[in-house]
Formats: C-alpha cells, structure tokens, sequence
C-alpha cells in the first residue's frame, strides 16, 4: 500500500529552516562556512597585499630597467625591508607612493628578466605600517641593482629603512627616522625628527636636521650643516665636521674632527687627529692620539689631551686641564667668575698664557731645561728664578700672586720657554 507523502510535516520542516537562516528567538545563527570566510577577510586585513601598481620594462642606456610605480592609503609608519638597493624617501606628499627600479646590465633582454625574476618585491598594509620589501631568491646578483623612491606625507610619524647594502637619501620629512644599511652613501636633509642611522661604511652628507642626530658607522667622512638636538657620532674612522649642534659627542678611530657651534657639553675623541673646536657654551673635553687642537672659546671648564700636537685655547671662561706629549700650548683666560686650579703641561714645546685684566690666579710653573728667554713675564708680580746654566742645562722657575692671588695655575714643560701676558 502506497503511502501519501506528509505535505504537512514536510512544510514544517521547510518554515523551521527558513527560520533558523534568517534568525530566531535567539537571534540570527551563521554557519561554519561562513565563519571561516569572516576570520579569513580580518586575518588578511592584517597584512593586505596593495596591488594597485603598474609595470613596465625598458631599455637605458647600457642597461635593461624594469619599472614599478604604485601607491598606498598613508599609514602612521613606513617600512622598507630589503636584501639590497639603495632607498630614497621624499615627504610633503599626498599619500604613501613609490617608483621600484630594478636595473640589469644584461647584454640581452630575456637575460635581464631573469634577472628581475630573482628578486620579489611586495609592498602590503601591516597594522600600522605600509610596508615595502624587497627579497633577493638567489644571492648572485652581479651587474644587478635596485632603487626604491618613496614619497610620504611629511605627518607620517615613523620612517624605518633597512637594505644590506645600498645608499640612503631622506629629506622633508618630520618624522623619526631609524634606517641601516650595510655599506653606501648617506644623504639627510630637512628632517624634523630624531634621526637614527647605522652604517657599515659611507659618507654622510647632512643639512638642516631640527632633533636629535646618532650614527654610528664603519668608516665614513661626515659632514653636517646644523643638528637643533644633540649629536652622538662614532665612527671607526674618518672625518667629521659640524657646523652647528646642541651637547655633542663624537668619536672617530682616525680623522680630523671640527665643530663650529656647540650649545652644551662637547666631548670629541680622535684616534689620530687635529680637533677645531669653535664656539663651546659649556664644557670641552679634547682627546687625539696624536694631533693638534685648536678652540675658540668655551664658556665651561676645558681638558684637552693630545699624544703629540700644538694646543691653542682662546676666551676660557673657566679653568684648564692641558695635556700633550709634544707641542706648544697658548691659553687665554678671559674670565675668573668659577675659574678653578688648572694644570698645563707640554713635554716639548713652548707655553704661553695670557690673562684679562684685574684676573687673580696664583702661578706656579717651571721649564726643565729653559730655552729662549726661559720664563718671562708682562705682569708684575712673579718671582721668576734660574738654576744651572753656563756649562749645564739651564732651569726656570716663576711663582707668585697676580692681582692678590686665586686658584692655582700650574705650567710645566721639560724642555721651552714659558711666557705671560695681558690679553689684548
């Protein structure tokens, strides 16, 4: 006997399906298809490939380049991540955008594409960051190079740039700027923020920094107009000069070392080389294994240490701590407001202090063997004596207190003459 199907308890079983996808008392149910698709979309959102970019490819002179252009919605931060290329990155612009230039100095053209073909480049939305990286597949990359031109809104907050080897260029940019690259030219220009650079050898070329500047590199001559911050420099060798800049520190294995304006401390430490220090609001600290020094004024108190070099220290405000293997030493003390005990001291070579008018110093200085005229004096008040002479090496002695007596000043040299004299 046939049985009839249930119209019934079949439309009861379709209304309660109907029910349970559109939402019941509970509220609306989802699926486990669709879950899975939802967490996908947000996972992907984490780290979203941005392929709004063009390509082409083309000849250039003796080499094959090809070319990627593309921008990205701006991002508080921009990173750049790559095994080799050189990386430039430009504020003042709209939105996050980028040219990426492989070049191939290929003879052929399906030889230069191969050639591309071993380096992927990305560029994708992180969390906050835009992010642009470069991957080498193979590390034979002769007669192959890469350059990255960003340009970024000058309010993006953080800039960070990391190639094994290539040269670095930033300039209009207010943010902080943190960058590395293995080997290669620097160049930083009109940058408000702190700027932290690691090299492992090339020039530094600076212009106007406002915040703070460190580097630290290899070997490289740096060259920096002005730093509105502080500066911390160390190098394993080279030179250095900056024009301008807050408490400084600076450090090179080898090489000459020049600052023009510091305000605050300054501390510069050379290897082997001349330091010209200019105007000093603040304290000076001076080591060279072997060179000269030279100051224009320093309104704190002054050490200098050199292995062997002529030392020269105008318009001291304060006292001074000198110290060379061999060489001249002239100090002028123009101002006896905190002046304390000072020590001056060549093995060979002549001293010569000058004084400001009314300065009280109490003197004690000897030459071992004296040369010239020994020790002579402008101003009264030393008692100047002599020891030996005629058949034995002559030596001089000058103690006594100008203008009622201060801290001690206390000249040495084993072989010179040791001079005093009012600053005109």
């Amino acid at each position: 006997m046939n049985k009839e199907p249930n119209h019934t308890a079949m439309g009861e079983l379709n209304r309660r399906e109907d029910h349970d996808q559109r939402g019941g008392k509970n509220g609306p149910t989802v699926s486990r298809s669709s879950l899975c698709l939802c967490v996908s979309v947000v996972v992907l959102g984490l780290a979203l490939p941005l392929v709004a970019q063009q390509s082409r490819m083309y000849r250039d002179g003796n080499s094959w380049v090809e070319e990627t252009t593309g921008a990205m919605p701006a991002a508080r931060e921009l990173r750049v991540n790559t095994d080799v290329g050189s990386v430039q990155v430009q504020g003042n612009a709209p939105r996050v955008s980028y040219v990426i230039r492989k070049r191939s100095y290929a003879t052929a053209q399906p030889a230069a594409r191969k050639q591309f073909e071993q380096m992927h480049i990305s560029t994708m939305r992180a969390g906050d960051s835009d992010v642009v990286e470069g991957k080498l597949v193979s590390r034979n990359h002769l007669r192959f190079g890469v350059e990255f031109i960003l340009q970024v809104p000058r309010e993006i907050s953080l800039v960070k740039v990391q190639t094994r080897n290539g040269s670095l260029a930033f300039s209009s940019i207010a943010a902080t700027i943190e960058a590395t690259t293995g080997a290669g030219l620097i160049k930083l220009d009109d940058l408000a923020g702190p700027v932290k650079i690691a090299s492992g050898g090339g020039n530094v070329e600076a212009g106007n920094l406002g915040s703070d500047l460190t580097l630290t590199s290899g070997a490289a001559d740096v060259r920096v107009a002005n730093v509105g911050g502080q500066t911390q420099v160390s190098l394993g060798g080279g030179r250095v000069y900056i024009g301008s800049s807050r408490a400084s520190t600076i450090q090179t294995g080898a090489g000459s070392i020049q600052v023009q304006k510091c305000i605050g401390d300054l501390h510069v430490i050379s290897g082997g080389g001349n330091l010209y220090l200019g105007d000093v609001d603040g304290a000076v600290q001076a080591e060279t294994e072997g060179g000269s020094v030279r100051l224009a004024s320093a309104s704190g108190p002054v050490s200098v240490t050199t292995g062997g070099g002529s030392v020269e220290l105008y318009k001291l405000a304060r006292g001074a701590q000198v110290e060379t293997g061999a060489g001249p030493i002239v100090v002028e003390f123009v101002g006896n407001r905190g002046f304390s005990d000072s020590f001056l001291h060549t093995a060979a070579g002549d001293v010569t202090v000058c004084f400001a008018r009314n300065f009280p110093v109490t003197v004690h200085a000897t030459s071992d063997m004296a040369v010239g005229r020994g020790i002579f004096s402008d101003l009264p008040g030393l008692n100047i004596t002599q020891q030996g002479g005629t058949y034995s090496p002559k030596s001089m002695s000058a103690e006594g207190a100008l203008n009622g007596g201060g801290p001690a000043l206390r000249i040495r040299t084993t072989m010179g003459q040791i001079g005093f004299r009012r600053c005109q």
